[in-house]
């Protein structure tokens, strides 16, 4: 499923582009988990979109799964991003639909085109 993994790459850019879009570059450490996940998104969805092997692993979308569970968390770890509205949804939105995507690749999908 290559177009999930697209759309995770994309959330993925997403979280390192957001700090900047949205203007919260001033609060260093959810600036960086921000980017440090943003990035770790983008390149293991990239690469399970780009290689028919990392596609089929497994371990991809679990960790997939985790940094999307770090996003929707991450709001209400640091009070300082969960107080404007804006950041909360947006991180927790993606991180929903990073989840979302991460669980139905590591358990719906994959299991089956592994067997094909």
């Amino acid at each position: 499923m290559v177009w999930a993994n697209v759309i995770n790459a994309l959330l993925g850019i997403w979280f390192v582009v957001a700090p900047f879009a949205l203007g919260f570059q001033d609060r260093p450490t959810p600036m960086w988990a921000s980017l440090i996940g943003g990035a770790v998104l983008f390149v293991l969805a990239a690469w399970a979109a780009l290689d028919k092997q990392a596609r089929l692993q497994a371990w991809v979308q679990y960790v997939n799964g985790l940094v999307a569970i770090w996003f929707i968390v991450f709001t209400y770890v640091f009070g300082n991003v969960a107080d404007v509205a804006y950041l909360r949804w947006t991180t927790v939105l993606g991180g929903l639909i990073a989840l979302g995507l991460s669980a139905w690749l590591a358990f719906g999908a994959l299991p089956k085109e592994a067997k094909a």
